[in-house]
Protein backbone atom coordinates (compact mmCIF):
# COMPACT_ATOMS: atom_id res chain seq x y z
CA UNK A 1 0.00 0.00 0.00
CA UNK A 2 1.07 3.27 -0.90
CA UNK A 3 0.43 6.16 1.86
CA UNK A 4 0.15 9.76 1.10
CA UNK A 5 -0.28 12.95 4.12
CA UNK A 6 0.34 16.47 3.22
CA UNK A 7 3.01 17.79 5.10
CA UNK A 8 4.76 21.35 5.31
CA UNK A 9 8.42 20.49 6.51
CA UNK A 10 9.19 23.59 7.53
CA UNK A 11 6.54 23.92 9.73
CA UNK A 12 8.24 21.66 12.55
CA UNK A 13 4.88 21.05 14.51
CA UNK A 14 3.14 19.57 11.41
CA UNK A 15 6.10 17.59 10.56
CA UNK A 16 6.42 16.19 14.62
CA UNK A 17 3.43 15.27 14.06
CA UNK A 18 3.26 13.56 11.04
CA UNK A 19 6.25 11.38 12.48
CA UNK A 20 4.34 10.66 15.44
CA UNK A 21 1.54 9.41 13.25
CA UNK A 22 3.90 7.23 11.07
CA UNK A 23 5.49 5.38 13.86
CA UNK A 24 1.93 4.79 15.78
CA UNK A 25 0.15 3.19 12.53
CA UNK A 26 2.76 2.52 9.75
CA UNK A 27 5.50 0.10 9.98
CA UNK A 28 8.60 1.85 11.18
CA UNK A 29 10.49 4.94 9.11
CA UNK A 30 13.27 3.69 7.14
CA UNK A 31 14.28 6.56 4.94
CA UNK A 32 13.67 9.95 3.82
CA UNK A 33 13.91 11.68 0.52
CA UNK A 34 13.95 15.67 0.62
CA UNK A 35 13.55 16.56 -2.70
CA UNK A 36 11.56 20.02 -2.05
CA UNK A 37 12.01 22.60 -4.10
CA UNK A 38 10.48 26.20 -4.85
CA UNK A 39 12.25 28.84 -7.80
CA UNK A 40 12.01 32.61 -7.54
CA UNK A 41 15.14 34.06 -9.61
CA UNK A 42 16.61 37.16 -10.05
CA UNK A 43 19.96 38.84 -10.41
CA UNK A 44 20.75 38.89 -6.24
CA UNK A 45 21.02 43.09 -6.19
CA UNK A 46 17.54 43.10 -7.08
CA UNK A 47 16.58 39.86 -4.89
CA UNK A 48 14.02 40.46 -1.77
CA UNK A 49 14.02 39.15 1.23
CA UNK A 50 11.15 37.31 0.44
CA UNK A 51 12.42 35.45 -2.71
CA UNK A 52 15.53 34.58 -0.59
CA UNK A 53 12.60 32.91 1.97
CA UNK A 54 10.47 31.27 -1.09
CA UNK A 55 13.21 29.66 -1.98
CA UNK A 56 15.33 28.45 1.28
CA UNK A 57 12.47 28.20 3.64
CA UNK A 58 11.34 24.79 1.83
CA UNK A 59 15.08 23.12 1.35
CA UNK A 60 16.66 24.84 4.30
CA UNK A 61 13.97 24.70 7.20
CA UNK A 62 12.87 21.60 5.84
CA UNK A 63 16.05 19.70 5.76
CA UNK A 64 16.97 20.43 9.39
CA UNK A 65 13.29 19.86 10.59
CA UNK A 66 13.60 16.70 9.26
CA UNK A 67 16.97 15.84 10.18
CA UNK A 68 16.02 17.21 14.14
CA UNK A 69 12.72 14.78 13.89
CA UNK A 70 14.68 11.94 13.22
CA UNK A 71 17.37 12.24 15.22
CA UNK A 72 16.04 8.63 17.43
CA UNK A 73 15.38 6.89 14.34
CA UNK A 74 17.49 4.67 12.83
CA UNK A 75 17.31 5.25 8.48
CA UNK A 76 19.05 3.29 5.94
CA UNK A 77 18.82 6.43 3.97
CA UNK A 78 18.24 10.08 4.33
CA UNK A 79 18.61 11.56 1.00
CA UNK A 80 18.75 15.30 0.05
CA UNK A 81 18.32 16.63 -3.73
CA UNK A 82 20.92 19.22 -4.46
CA UNK A 83 21.71 20.83 -7.77
CA UNK A 84 24.70 21.00 -9.95
CA UNK A 85 24.27 24.50 -9.78
CA UNK A 86 25.86 24.02 -6.48
CA UNK A 87 28.76 23.42 -8.92
CA UNK A 88 28.64 25.23 -11.93
CA UNK A 89 26.56 28.68 -10.91
CA UNK A 90 23.15 29.72 -12.62
CA UNK A 91 22.62 33.56 -13.37
CA UNK A 92 19.97 34.70 -11.19
CA UNK A 93 19.45 31.36 -8.96
CA UNK A 94 22.27 32.97 -5.82
CA UNK A 95 19.05 32.03 -3.12
CA UNK A 96 19.03 28.30 -5.19
CA UNK A 97 22.06 27.50 -5.13
CA UNK A 98 22.78 29.05 -1.51
CA UNK A 99 19.93 26.75 -0.50
CA UNK A 100 21.66 23.66 -2.00
CA UNK A 101 24.60 24.17 -0.43
CA UNK A 102 23.12 23.96 2.94
CA UNK A 103 21.55 20.85 1.97
CA UNK A 104 25.32 19.50 1.34
CA UNK A 105 27.02 20.71 4.19
CA UNK A 106 23.97 19.02 6.16
CA UNK A 107 24.49 15.37 4.65
CA UNK A 108 28.48 16.31 5.26
CA UNK A 109 27.22 17.39 9.40
CA UNK A 110 25.00 14.10 9.67
CA UNK A 111 27.52 11.83 8.59
CA UNK A 112 30.56 13.47 10.99
CA UNK A 113 28.12 12.40 13.47
CA UNK A 114 27.50 8.89 12.00
CA UNK A 115 23.91 9.55 10.55
CA UNK A 116 22.63 8.09 7.18
CA UNK A 117 23.15 10.91 4.92
CA UNK A 118 23.60 11.11 0.97
CA UNK A 119 23.11 14.23 -1.24
CA UNK A 120 22.65 13.95 -4.99
CA UNK A 121 23.35 17.50 -6.90
CA UNK A 122 21.03 17.10 -10.20
CA UNK A 123 21.60 18.31 -13.82
CA UNK A 124 18.54 18.74 -15.91
CA UNK A 125 16.09 15.85 -15.81
CA UNK A 126 14.02 15.93 -19.07
CA UNK A 127 11.07 13.69 -18.58
CA UNK A 128 9.52 14.38 -14.89
CA UNK A 129 9.83 17.41 -12.52
CA UNK A 130 9.81 20.91 -12.89
CA UNK A 131 11.96 21.04 -16.36
CA UNK A 132 9.35 18.40 -18.25
CA UNK A 133 6.51 21.09 -17.36
CA UNK A 134 8.64 23.87 -18.56
CA UNK A 135 10.86 23.32 -21.77
CA UNK A 136 11.78 26.75 -22.41
CA UNK A 137 13.49 26.93 -19.11
CA UNK A 138 14.84 23.04 -19.89
CA UNK A 139 16.41 24.51 -23.12
CA UNK A 140 17.33 27.48 -21.80
CA UNK A 141 18.96 25.66 -18.91
CA UNK A 142 20.88 22.98 -21.48
CA UNK A 143 21.96 25.77 -24.11
CA UNK A 144 24.21 26.87 -21.26
CA UNK A 145 25.10 23.54 -20.02
CA UNK A 146 25.76 22.00 -22.61
CA UNK A 147 25.36 18.34 -23.06
CA UNK A 148 21.91 16.26 -22.81
CA UNK A 149 19.33 16.62 -19.98
CA UNK A 150 19.31 13.14 -17.65
CA UNK A 151 16.47 10.90 -18.29
CA UNK A 152 14.48 9.59 -14.78
CA UNK A 153 15.97 6.08 -15.25
CA UNK A 154 19.33 7.31 -15.23
CA UNK A 155 18.53 9.42 -12.37
CA UNK A 156 17.69 6.70 -10.12
CA UNK A 157 19.92 4.69 -11.56
CA UNK A 158 22.60 6.61 -10.72
CA UNK A 159 20.78 7.02 -6.93
CA UNK A 160 21.06 3.62 -6.23
CA UNK A 161 24.83 3.65 -6.94
CA UNK A 162 25.17 6.82 -4.68
CA UNK A 163 23.39 5.13 -1.89
CA UNK A 164 25.43 1.95 -2.01
CA UNK A 165 29.17 3.81 -2.32
CA UNK A 166 30.89 5.71 0.48
CA UNK A 167 30.60 8.78 -0.87
CA UNK A 168 28.41 11.81 0.85
CA UNK A 169 27.43 12.75 -2.55
CA UNK A 170 27.69 13.66 -6.01
CA UNK A 171 26.79 15.97 -8.88
CA UNK A 172 24.93 13.63 -11.72
CA UNK A 173 24.99 15.73 -14.79
CA UNK A 174 25.95 15.79 -18.71
CA UNK A 175 27.55 19.06 -19.43
CA UNK A 176 29.88 20.13 -22.19
CA UNK A 177 33.23 22.04 -20.23
CA UNK A 178 33.25 23.85 -23.76
CA UNK A 179 29.87 25.73 -23.25
CA UNK A 180 30.04 26.25 -19.63
CA UNK A 181 34.04 27.87 -19.43
CA UNK A 182 32.34 30.84 -21.77
CA UNK A 183 29.76 31.61 -19.93
CA UNK A 184 30.50 30.64 -16.16
CA UNK A 185 33.04 33.56 -13.92
CA UNK A 186 34.47 30.91 -11.83
CA UNK A 187 35.50 28.56 -14.75
CA UNK A 188 39.02 29.98 -14.35
CA UNK A 189 39.16 29.14 -10.89
CA UNK A 190 41.81 26.42 -9.62
CA UNK A 191 39.47 23.52 -8.39
CA UNK A 192 38.76 23.21 -12.26
CA UNK A 193 42.28 22.93 -13.56
CA UNK A 194 42.27 19.20 -13.60
CA UNK A 195 39.10 19.33 -15.53
CA UNK A 196 40.37 21.53 -17.83
CA UNK A 197 43.24 19.41 -18.73
CA UNK A 198 41.51 17.06 -19.77
CA UNK A 199 39.07 18.76 -21.86
CA UNK A 200 41.84 20.59 -24.05
CA UNK A 201 43.49 17.22 -23.95
CA UNK A 202 40.70 15.59 -25.71
CA UNK A 203 39.93 18.77 -27.91
CA UNK A 204 43.10 19.48 -29.58
CA UNK A 205 42.85 17.11 -32.03
CA UNK A 206 39.07 18.60 -33.17
CA UNK A 207 40.39 22.11 -33.61
CA UNK A 208 42.91 23.35 -35.69
CA UNK A 209 44.84 26.46 -35.10
CA UNK A 210 42.97 28.91 -37.64
CA UNK A 211 45.58 30.51 -39.12
CA UNK A 212 46.27 26.68 -40.42
CA UNK A 213 43.21 26.06 -41.45
CA UNK A 214 43.08 29.45 -44.04
CA UNK A 215 46.36 28.95 -44.81
CA UNK A 216 46.54 29.58 -48.91
CA UNK A 217 43.00 30.08 -49.30
CA UNK A 218 41.02 32.54 -51.24
CA UNK A 219 38.98 35.32 -49.77
CA UNK A 220 36.22 33.77 -50.88
CA UNK A 221 36.85 30.15 -49.45
CA UNK A 222 37.85 31.58 -46.28
CA UNK A 223 34.61 33.25 -45.66
CA UNK A 224 33.09 29.53 -46.97
CA UNK A 225 35.23 28.05 -43.90
CA UNK A 226 34.14 31.14 -41.26
CA UNK A 227 30.60 30.64 -42.09
CA UNK A 228 30.53 27.03 -41.59
CA UNK A 229 32.43 27.32 -38.77
CA UNK A 230 30.29 29.53 -37.02
CA UNK A 231 27.35 27.78 -37.91
CA UNK A 232 28.38 24.96 -36.14
CA UNK A 233 29.12 27.27 -33.38
CA UNK A 234 25.34 28.68 -33.37
CA UNK A 235 24.09 25.00 -34.09
CA UNK A 236 25.55 24.80 -30.48
CA UNK A 237 24.10 27.13 -28.69
CA UNK A 238 20.50 27.10 -30.07
CA UNK A 239 20.55 23.50 -30.40
CA UNK A 240 18.59 23.61 -34.19
CA UNK A 241 19.41 21.59 -36.79
CA UNK A 242 21.97 23.30 -39.43
CA UNK A 243 19.03 23.36 -42.40
CA UNK A 244 17.06 25.66 -39.81
CA UNK A 245 19.53 28.57 -39.40
CA UNK A 246 19.14 30.60 -42.29
CA UNK A 247 22.71 33.05 -42.84
CA UNK A 248 20.71 35.89 -44.11
CA UNK A 249 18.35 35.93 -41.40
CA UNK A 250 19.08 37.91 -37.73
CA UNK A 251 20.82 35.81 -35.43
CA UNK A 252 18.17 37.14 -32.85
CA UNK A 253 15.26 35.92 -35.42
CA UNK A 254 16.67 32.95 -35.21
CA UNK A 255 16.06 32.73 -31.47
CA UNK A 256 18.91 33.68 -29.79
CA UNK A 257 18.59 35.69 -26.68
CA UNK A 258 20.87 37.96 -25.07
CA UNK A 259 22.38 35.67 -22.94
CA UNK A 260 23.01 33.38 -25.88
CA UNK A 261 24.58 36.37 -27.67
CA UNK A 262 27.20 36.95 -24.83
CA UNK A 263 27.66 33.20 -25.66
CA UNK A 264 28.37 33.60 -28.70
CA UNK A 265 30.85 36.52 -28.89
CA UNK A 266 32.70 34.55 -26.32
CA UNK A 267 32.53 31.58 -28.65
CA UNK A 268 34.13 33.51 -31.78
CA UNK A 269 36.75 34.69 -29.57
CA UNK A 270 37.93 31.07 -28.94
CA UNK A 271 37.29 29.54 -32.51
CA UNK A 272 38.61 32.39 -34.61
CA UNK A 273 41.16 34.07 -32.08
CA UNK A 274 39.41 37.59 -32.69
CA UNK A 275 37.22 39.79 -30.82
CA UNK A 276 34.21 40.83 -32.15
CA UNK A 277 32.48 44.24 -30.55
CA UNK A 278 29.45 43.70 -28.43
CA UNK A 279 27.85 45.91 -30.64
CA UNK A 280 28.54 43.46 -33.92
CA UNK A 281 25.58 41.38 -33.02
CA UNK A 282 23.04 43.71 -33.04
CA UNK A 283 21.24 45.91 -35.69
CA UNK A 284 19.99 43.11 -37.24
CA UNK A 285 23.44 41.10 -37.53
CA UNK A 286 22.60 37.59 -39.54
CA UNK A 287 25.66 34.77 -40.12
CA UNK A 288 26.65 35.88 -43.17
CA UNK A 289 27.53 40.05 -41.66
CA UNK A 290 29.44 38.20 -38.51
CA UNK A 291 31.25 36.09 -40.36
CA UNK A 292 32.51 38.62 -42.78
CA UNK A 293 33.69 40.95 -40.45
CA UNK A 294 35.25 38.01 -39.09
CA UNK A 295 36.95 37.07 -42.74
CA UNK A 296 37.91 40.71 -42.26
CA UNK A 297 40.06 40.59 -39.43
CA UNK A 298 41.54 37.18 -40.22
CA UNK A 299 42.57 38.87 -43.37
CA UNK A 300 45.77 40.48 -42.94
CA UNK A 301 44.75 43.43 -40.49
CA UNK A 302 47.30 43.60 -37.32
CA UNK A 303 45.64 41.46 -34.73
CA UNK A 304 47.04 44.18 -32.02
CA UNK A 305 45.24 46.93 -33.67
CA UNK A 306 42.18 44.95 -34.53
CA UNK A 307 42.24 43.88 -30.30
CA UNK A 308 42.83 47.53 -29.47
CA UNK A 309 40.02 48.41 -31.75
CA UNK A 310 37.45 46.34 -30.56
CA UNK A 311 38.06 46.82 -26.94
CA UNK A 312 37.88 50.29 -27.21
CA UNK A 313 34.28 50.06 -29.09
CA UNK A 314 33.22 47.75 -26.50
CA UNK A 315 34.26 50.20 -23.92
CA UNK A 316 33.05 53.22 -25.32
CA UNK A 317 29.15 50.93 -25.86
CA UNK A 318 29.88 49.51 -22.41
CA UNK A 319 30.74 53.18 -20.78
CA UNK A 320 27.33 53.96 -22.84
CA UNK A 321 25.26 51.61 -20.72
CA UNK A 322 26.82 52.43 -17.45
CA UNK A 323 26.05 55.71 -17.63
CA UNK A 324 22.71 54.62 -18.89
CA UNK A 325 21.97 52.55 -15.49
CA UNK A 326 23.40 55.09 -13.27
CA UNK A 327 27.15 53.27 -12.81
CA UNK A 328 30.02 55.52 -12.44
CA UNK A 329 32.85 54.06 -10.47
CA UNK A 330 35.01 51.21 -11.73
CA UNK A 331 33.00 48.48 -12.62
CA UNK A 332 33.96 44.82 -11.90
CA UNK A 333 34.34 41.99 -14.45
CA UNK A 334 30.96 40.67 -13.76
CA UNK A 335 29.52 43.77 -13.96
CA UNK A 336 30.96 44.87 -17.44
CA UNK A 337 29.67 41.16 -18.45
CA UNK A 338 25.80 42.22 -17.10
CA UNK A 339 26.25 45.71 -19.02
CA UNK A 340 27.01 43.76 -22.35
CA UNK A 341 24.26 41.87 -21.97
CA UNK A 342 22.16 44.45 -21.25
CA UNK A 343 22.99 46.25 -24.42
CA UNK A 344 22.41 43.13 -26.85
CA UNK A 345 18.98 43.01 -24.70
CA UNK A 346 18.22 46.68 -25.77
CA UNK A 347 19.49 46.53 -29.30
CA UNK A 348 16.95 43.32 -29.72
CA UNK A 349 14.47 45.77 -28.11
CA UNK A 350 15.12 48.65 -30.68
CA UNK A 351 15.09 45.65 -33.83
CA UNK A 352 11.81 44.31 -32.65
CA UNK A 353 10.39 48.15 -32.39
CA UNK A 354 11.44 48.91 -35.76
CA UNK A 355 9.51 45.68 -37.48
Amino acid sequence: KIYTRACDVSDKSALSSLIAEIQQVLPPLKGIVHAAMVLDDGLIRNMSQQQLLNVMTPKITGAWNLHEATLETKLDFFIMYSSATTFVGNPGQANYVAANSFLESLASYRRSKGLAAHYAAWGAISDVGYLARNEETKEALQSRLGGEALSSDQALTMLGKLILSDKVGAAVIDLDWGVIQRIMPAANSAKYEELKRLVKSSDSDQHEDIQTLIANLSHAEVQELVVDLLLDEIEHILRLPREKLDIEQSVFDLGMDSLMGMELVLAIEERFAVKLPVMALTEGANIQRIAERITEQLAGVDSSETDTSNVDENKDSISMAASRHGHTEQMTEKETAELSKKLIEDAMKTDSNKK
